[in-house]
């Protein structure tokens, strides 16, 4: 956004490649540097769309600024690839299998869940086609109730609503079983 007018969108280019070049635009990366020659940090929210070391180079960026999680939006680019490598897994539980009992409109099951996968995984892998999309916790689409048990959700990927995480409502596609898990689908499949 154009520094004094908020209204108004401005596009910035930042090159990465030397052998191409374009009159006025900046080069390298999208350091915090250029986004505060662009932009008023304080009033701007930010959406980082592109490759995922681009997103880890730029959130790496945004984090000095200090801003609400909900300033910075991401493109829906799935799930996590490797929850092991996000430092406050608790990795005492990466080889576990747990339990999932699931409430879907008038039919309960129990299915297996490996800690290391994200519930919604477990639940396509038994066949029970729950409801997604984003598969990065952003949309709220697979939303359900956390009924008992304890989940890890990523701080990257936990786009709850406030009220969602006080009544324990949690995105399956960003949620990973710890303990065995009771839950509640909202939507028929």
């Amino acid at each position: 956004m154009e520094k004094n007018n908020p209204t108004k969108i401005k596009i910035v280019h930042v090159l990465s490649c030397d052998v191409i070049s374009l009159e006025g635009c900046e080069k390298g990366f999208i350091t915090k540097e250029i986004i505060q020659k662009y932009c008023d940090v304080n009033s701007s929210t930010f959406f980082v769309c592109g490759p995922q070391i681009m997103y880890e180079f730029v959130e790496e960026e945004l984090k000095s600024f200090n801003l609400p999680v909900k300033r910075i939006r991401r493109e829906a680019f799935g799930e996590v690839k490797d929850i092991l490598t996000h430092p406050d897994f608790p990795k005492e539980v990466a080889e576990k299998i747990f339990k999932i009992k699931i409430h879907i409109g008038d039919m309960s099951k129990e299915i297996p869940a490996i800690a290391t996968e994200s519930v919604l995984v477990a639940l396509e892998r038994a066949n029970l086609n729950p409801p997604s999309k984003c598969r990065s916790g952003e949309c709220g689409f697979c939303r359900s109730l956390l009924l008992e048990g304890n989940i890890y959700i990523n701080p990257i990927s936990d786009w709850r609503r406030g009220a969602d995480k006080k009544f324990n409502y949690f995105h399956p596609c960003a949620s990973y079983p710890i303990t065995d898990l009771e839950i509640h689908i909202p939507r028929d499949i």
